[in-house]
């Protein structure tokens, strides 16, 4: 060190005027975005661009980013609806910051959230391509609701470790919220595109090749908020909760898995999630195919036979699906 400081120090100075690409993407959410996307303007981190990524909706998605009257937020419109993972293949092609941010339509995210994960990256060794957060999840409800109030942190406790390199835990499942995600766009792009054959579980597809760029880091302070809507029908319609959709993703995603040469217990257990959903979409063959795939690997585990005893006979599964939903 010396009277101008570390070179890691002027590094982490240099670095906050460095121009940082946030991303959401958006489908009919005219009404919402504006809480949304004023979270992001309102950043400390001033030199950002907010792209608005519509997915061809239908509102007036023109009148509502107009209304926001900020210089900083550009739209980009999709000629037709792909998904979110099309939305931000779009965002990151249209992305002019070196680093990329995602954030979703209708969360927000607390004013230095940018501001100290363009810091920390800095600040970390130069293997590293990104850093994440935790999140907060709170209920969306009315003051009459108010006494069934919940909030939770994601990640879990057990789904350690958070930062470092990610590559094998990811395996096990996906180990971070992608709008937690602050990372080098050189990185998002060689790790390649979202896959936009899948609606569910695309920022798992991500990170599982995200996570073999480099290492990331991890701040356990909160920067970001989800709401979580207290009605289920208001639940049951979000794609995270779509049986279909989620038995496609783990179909595709356990299929790459394999295909990269990954055979453990952790395979076993996406094939057994997949062929459960399989089971809830009443295609009891297509699910044995991935009960005997799961059975391969690890053969002396009684609940997996118990599953494969139980698809012989779909119409059992449905009723102790219905009574494990009613005592949970």
């Amino acid at each position: 060190p010396g009277v101008f400081g570390t070179p890691r120090l002027w590094r982490c100075l240099l670095d906050t005027t460095e121009l940082v690409t946030i991303i959401v993407p958006v489908f009919n959410r005219a009404p919402l975005i504006d809480r949304s996307i004023r979270s992001l303007c309102a950043q400390s981190h001033r030199n950002i661009e907010i792209l608005i990524v519509d997915d061809a909706s239908t509102d007036d998605i023109e009148g509502a980013v107009a209304a926001i009257g900020d210089s900083r937020v550009r739209l980009v419109r999709r000629a037709r609806n792909g998904g979110a993972a099309a939305a931000r293949n779009t965002g990151v092609a249209e992305a002019k910051g070196d680093l990329i941010a995602f954030h979703d339509s209708d969360d927000i995210c607390v004013f230095d959230k940018i501001e100290r994960q363009v810091a920390e990256l800095a600040a970390l060794p130069q293997d590293y391509i990104g850093t994440t957060s935790s999140v907060i999840f709170y209920y969306s409800l009315s003051e009459a609701d108010y006494p069934k109030m919940k909030t939770y942190f994601r990640p879990y406790a057990h789904e350690a470790p958070f930062s470092g390199d990610l590559s094998a835990r990811t395996l096990r499942g996906n180990s971070f919220h992608l709008p937690t995600l602050l990372v080098k766009k050189s990185a998002l792009i060689a790790a390649g595109p979202s896959d936009e054959l899948i609606r569910n579980n695309v920022d798992w597809d991500l990170a599982l090749r995200l996570t073999r760029q480099g290492k990331l880091g991890f701040s356990p302070e909160p920067l970001y908020l989800m709401q979580v809507h207290l009605s289920e029908g208001i639940n049951l319609q979000r794609i995270s909760r779509s049986t279909k959709f989620s038995a496609q993703s783990f179909v595709r995603i356990t299929g790459k898995i394999r295909h990269q040469g990954y055979g453990g217990p952790d395979l076993a257990l996406h094939y057994t999630t997949a062929a459960r959903h399989l089971l809830r979409l009443n295609r009891p063959g297509f699910a044995r195919r991935y009960l005997r795939a799961a059975l391969v690997i690890t053969p002396f585990n009684p609940k997996l036979w118990a599953h494969y005893l139980v698809s012989y006979a779909p119409k059992l599964h449905s009723q102790l699906q219905i009574r494990r939903r009613a005592h949970p």
